[in-house]
């Protein structure tokens, strides 16, 4: 029996979500779809005994014996008798003349669906495909099973016309379960589970219940705060750099430091499941290489001012061979840099995290302003710390970024943007220049 893995999840999920009813099939779609919730009590009855969702039973009564109950379900055999045909014998319990409800509860349950939990779009069509068996999927991948997809636009031709005889032109004229399934959803006659989704950066952004729930637990957890934003319910730059952080504080290899919130990271923070081993080894050795950070931190900020001292001999530069040319040469002057490399040698210089990416520092590397925009964690600017960074945008790479020296009600800030080299002002007065040169939105960025 094929296993409901991530991938088939997703492929689940796209197809689903594509999922046309073809126009010549809409009447008899809806047809179906309306006789499923005329009977909606009786399904309720089999449903609730099973813990299942009421329209999945509906939809197998459809599909299996054309609504009929005076049927078993388990295969289209009278009520008055036990079953004859395969499975034969069934129900094992009870005298005959059974009722349809004795009969589908003894079937379903036999299929293993009262212990199923996952009745979310993907794991109901995973179920739903199961009943009818994974010939398709394993013999003629190529052909989705039209149990599921028959009148829909993912479905032409291709069947099973016996037990182990599959005709490639034989087209089934059996509605599928994924299009009644769409069809009640999206008549409002039944709320089908989308399931929990993996939450990321989008365009547009993800939103949703979900999203607040995700970000109120960035922002208190048993592991601190991670620095969200508040709580809003969009997806946007602040909470996928709070994932990043959070990531990298309970140990996720290095490799998962990206800015989707999943199940297991929900899982973590909500106490619901603790850290493993491996991931308690990784955070206990990331906590100690950054107990210093506050003594890292002063140091870009006193380098940041020493440039502030010495601008009399620290000229602006654009030019690729000089700008990143005092890598690892801490308090070289003359300097002829620019914003985005003066703020990349205060860090290399203060042992700092590199702003710009992952591994050491590399003048042959890119350090601009949108190699910080692409690798720094965008934070509030609530969360804002000395040697912090703010980059004005647009353009989308970005334009400038200053440095953060102290923080407040309107943070003091190093500056690096002309031939009169780094100096001090206040955020007001570069964000006010900022705007009127067109680049009006400010995002602040940590690289820790």
């Amino acid at each position: 029996m094929a296993a409901l893995t991530q991938a088939g999840r997703k492929q689940y999920e796209l197809l689903y979500e594509s999922c046309l009813i073809r126009p010549k099939r809409k009447g008899e779609v809806d047809r179906l779809a309306a006789r499923i919730v005329a009977n909606r009590a009786r399904y309720q009855k089999v449903a609730k005994a099973l813990g299942m969702p009421w329209y999945v039973v509906g939809i197998i009564h459809s599909l299996e014996a054309g609504g009929d109950f005076t049927r078993h379900l388990h295969n289209g055999d009278p009520l008055s008798a036990r079953t004859t045909h395969v499975p034969a014998g069934r129900p094992k319990t009870g005298k005959p003349p059974f009722t349809w409800e004795q009969s589908a509860i003894d079937a379903l349950r036999g299929q293993g669906l009262a212990a199923w939990k996952d009745w979310s779009v993907p794991g109901t069509l995973y179920q739903l495909e199961r009943y009818n068996g994974f010939g398709y999927r394993d013999h003629h991948p190529n052909v989705p099973s039209p149990y599921l997809w028959s009148y829909s636009n993912h479905y032409t031709r291709g069947k099973y016309v016996a037990d182990g005889r599959f005709s490639p032109t034989a087209v089934s004229q059996q509605v599928g379960a994924a299009p009644l399934l769409k069809r009640l959803a999206t008549g409002a006659r039944v709320a089908v589970e989308k399931g929990p989704r993996i939450l990321q950066l989008a365009n547009p952004h993800v939103t949703g219940l979900d999203v607040e729930a995700a970000q109120r637990l960035l922002l208190k957890n048993a592991y601190g705060s991670f620095d969200p934003g508040s709580p809003d319910s969009d997806y946007g730059d602040l909470t996928a750099g709070a994932v990043q952080r959070a990531k990298w504080e309970l140990g996720f290899p290095a490799t998962a430091r990206n800015a989707v919130f999943g199940p297991q990271l929900k899982a973590f923070l909500s106490g619901k499941k603790p850290l493993p081993a491996a991931f308690k080894a990784r955070r206990a050795k990331r906590i100690k290489a950054v107990g210093s950070e506050a003594a890292i931190r002063k140091r870009i900020v006193n380098w940041a001012l020493w440039g502030c001292k010495n601008t009399a001999r620290i000229a602006y530069s654009q030019n690729g061979n000089v700008r990143l040319a005092a890598l690892g040469k801490q308090a070289t002057i003359p300097l002829a840099t620019d914003c985005s490399a003066f703020t990349t040698l205060c860090y290399c210089w203060a042992g700092a995290p590199n702003p710009n990416g992952a591994g050491a520092y590399d003048s042959r590397q890119p350090a601009f302003t949108g190699s910080m925009l692409d690798h720094c964690r965008r934070i509030p600017r609530s969360a804002v710390r000395p040697g912090d960074l703010v980059v004005w945008t647009p353009p989308g790479r970005g334009q400038h970024v200053c440095v953060v020296v102290s923080v407040g009600p309107d943070p003091m800030l190093v500056s690096h943007g002309d031939d009169t080299g780094p100096k001090k002002l206040r955020f007001s007065a570069e964000d006010g220049y900022q705007r009127r040169h067109g680049h009006g939105t400010a995002v602040w960025l940590s690289a820790f």
